[in-house]
């Protein structure tokens, strides 16, 4: 599967406006030459310190690290382990954290918690809470990470002279997560209030940060207009900011976006300002695979064989310096085949067309486990708000309760006033934990789908070794028989003869077998030819017995569909074709696909035996529950239309689709 490699910006802000606009338009030099002042107050030193090391973190890399650390060697002689100790220390930590050392900035967040806690530093409370949410984030723990960014936002807003400044981190973070769990609506919610607020406080960083987020979440939705116009002014922030990783950062998922619309000019241009180190800044491993791949598939598109060979073997020496890195380099190994075919090595070519495969299916396995715990998380943050909406209701009517109590004695056109408010509150209140209950109810309907699917699969693996088993014990019985005969010196020339005739018809049948199993388990035609060829050759396979005759039409599809629709309703027409050739005694089935204004439609249609359809519902079988449970994941809508005593029946499933170019 061909996912596009996009790197969100997981980016704390630590200072608060009174410590920023103090030092606004200072130069690095002149903010060391203020930390060496002696003559100044160490507040005033070390906020100049602290801002110049936060910027470094983003501009300068290794030697961040280095300064932070001969700082905080420093500040414990000069003024010991106080609050100016531990916001020195924070930078540390979020230097840790940029860079994915994760275990470190979690040892050193939690200890500046602890102490926060401990002195009553309410501030660098807050701020330790959101850089912990940051740090459980990069390690995909949403709903600690969630727990984290709350508990600080609710720091700052029960504050009183908290500004925008103190919080807008943590909404800007809250966006993150939601954009993790691919609840983009939600994400772009967080991303535009904490832009708005990055906006009147003329943040640059905040701002580059905010709209880099803001063009991932678009893109994600495929609205690439919105994205490329985010992306851009990203970019003229992250310039006017220092931030040296944000710029190359989204001039790279900028080219991936240009590139995906076959724009290979402005795509390659991107990609190679991403590339430039002339500015002092060197990728990440992770960020100069993307790159190199990227460059290197538009290359081939393009034609440039050698320009493209130039790049992928670039990125094949940062796969073998960085092992760990092999998840993320699926687009590189398919280049890799495209470009040894073109130059008529076809060894190489399949060499990596086969690593492509394999590494595909790792992936997709990979991903359905992370989607089944993204699943679960989902619904345990809206079970979460549902709870915090109940309770809000709950503080409505105490606080309504109240309200009657003192207008007690007003006069009684007011009470008769009070009275229909409260009428309205009860029914608003009614309605909302009606709606509380449909939810439930959905999120419980989904994971009866998730079980379903999971029990539809454990039958699989028994069904499959018990074929195994049974087809090939006989098998190789026969063989073992017919080996031992051979050996035998007894046996005459002519019986040998006919063993060895019997032993290739058993190998044949053996061979058959096999072949049949793969079938089943996944058709290599619709891994590497798509949907149709797939149709067309089970079509060839059941019109062969000249029993029954399956016809397919296809209308307006493109060549290959996106991989999981493809294998979901290759999966469907497998499951209700088999229940027609078994139940319904049809003579003709005929599948139609087709796809318009933003929809596909698939619908099989038989002239069998027409049947109740009510016998699904109470059904212990697991074909029915496969095919309504492929019918959620397409977002689809199922239609049967049949009738007991009557002949001809029609299965339709029309789903959103909108074809991107792969």
């Amino acid at each position: 599967m061909k996912r596009i490699l996009l790197l969100p910006f997981l980016l704390a802000t630590i200072f608060s406006t009174r410590y920023s606009l103090a030092f606004q338009g200072i130069q690095q030099d002149s903010l060391e030459q203020v930390f060496q002042n002696q003559e100044l107050s160490d507040s005033i030193r070390y906020r100049a310190i602290q801002q110049l090391t936060f910027s470094m973190i983003f501009s300068e890399g290794e030697r961040a690290k280095t300064k932070i650390q001969e700082v905080l060697n420093t500040a414990e002689m000069e003024v010991g382990r106080s609050r100016i100790y531990f916001e020195i220390l924070q930078n540390l930590g979020i230097y840790y954290d940029v860079n994915q050392q994760t275990d470190s900035s979690l040892i050193i967040f939690s200890q500046i918690l602890e102490e926060s806690k401990k002195q009553g530093w309410k501030g660098l409370e807050q701020r330790s809470l959101n850089n912990l949410g940051m740090n459980r984030l990069n390690s995909s723990d949403y709903r600690a990470a969630i727990e984290y960014f709350s508990q600080s936002l609710e720091i700052s807003r029960k504050d009183p002279d908290a500004k925008e400044a103190n919080f807008v981190a943590s909404i800007s973070n809250l966006g993150l997560a939601n954009q993790e769990l691919e609840l983009y609506d939600q994400a772009i919610t967080y991303h535009q209030e904490a832009l708005a607020i990055r906006e009147r406080l003329n943040d640059p960083n905040g701002i580059a940060i905010s709209c880099a987020n803001l063009g991932i979440c678009h893109r994600l939705m495929g609205k690439e207009k919105e994205a490329e116009s985010y992306y851009q002014r990203a970019i003229e922030n992250a310039k006017i900011a220092g931030n040296k990783v944000l710029f190359h950062r989204v001039h790279d998922n900028l080219g991936s976006l240009y590139i995906g619309q076959k724009n290979f000019e402005k795509g390659l241009l991107m990609l190679e300002i991403a590339l430039d180190n002339s500015d002092g800044f060197t990728p990440d491993p992770k960020m100069e695979l993307s790159i190199t791949s990227n460059a290197a598939a538009a290359h081939i598109h393009l034609g440039q064989t050698d320009k493209a060979l130039e790049f992928a073997n670039r990125g094949l020496r940062i796969l073998d310096a960085n092992p760990d890195l092999v998840n993320y380099s699926l687009t590189l190994k398919n280049t890799l085949a495209k470009i040894y075919f073109r130059k008529g090595d076809f060894e190489k070519g399949n060499a990596y067309l086969e690593e492509y495969e394999q590494l595909n299916k790792k992936v997709f396995d990979q991903e359905n486990v992370k989607l089944l715990t993204d699943l679960q998380v989902k619904y345990d943050l809206e079970k979460k708000e549902n709870q915090i909406a109940l309770q809000n209701a709950e503080i409505l009517e105490q606080n309504a309760t109240l309200q009657r109590n003192y207008f007690a004695f007003i006069a009684l056109g007011l009470l008769l006033i009070l009275i229909v408010a409260v009428f309205v509150f009860y029914q608003n209140r009614n309605k909302r934990k009606r709606q509380l209950l449909l939810i439930d109810r959905e999120l419980k309907i989904k994971e009866a789908y998730i079980q379903a699917s999971l029990e539809s699969q454990e039958q699989e693996r028994r069904r499959m070794a018990q074929d195994l088993h049974d087809g090939f014990g006989q098998y190789i019985s026969a063989l073992r028989m017919y080996v031992s005969q051979l050996k035998s010196d007894q046996a005459k020339e002519e019986l040998k003869s006919e063993l060895v005739s019997r032993t290739d018809s058993v190998l044949d049948e053996m061979s058959k077998e096999i072949s049949n199993v793969v079938y089943d388990l996944m058709p290599a035609t619709l891994i590497r030819f798509g949907l149709i060829a797939a149709l067309e050759d089970l079509s060839h396979r059941i019109n062969a017995g000249q029993k029954v005759n399956l016809q397919i039409d296809a209308e307006d599809l493109p060549n290959r569909m996106d991989e999981l629709v493809e294998i979901n309703l290759f999966r469907i027409c497998q499951e209700w074709i088999n229940n027609v050739l078994k139940y319904a005694k049809a003579q003709h089935i005929l599948v139609t696909i087709s796809q318009a204004e933003g929809f596909a439609r698939l619908q099989i249609l038989d002239d069998g035996q027409g049947f109740d359809s009510g016998v699904f519902q109470h059904s212990k079988r697991n074909g029915w529950k496969n095919i309504t449970t492929r019918t959620e994941l397409l977002s689809g809508k199922l239609e049967l239309l049949t009738q007991e005593g009557q002949q001809g029946t029609s299965l339709s499933i029309t789903f959103p689709y909108l074809h991107r170019a792969n």
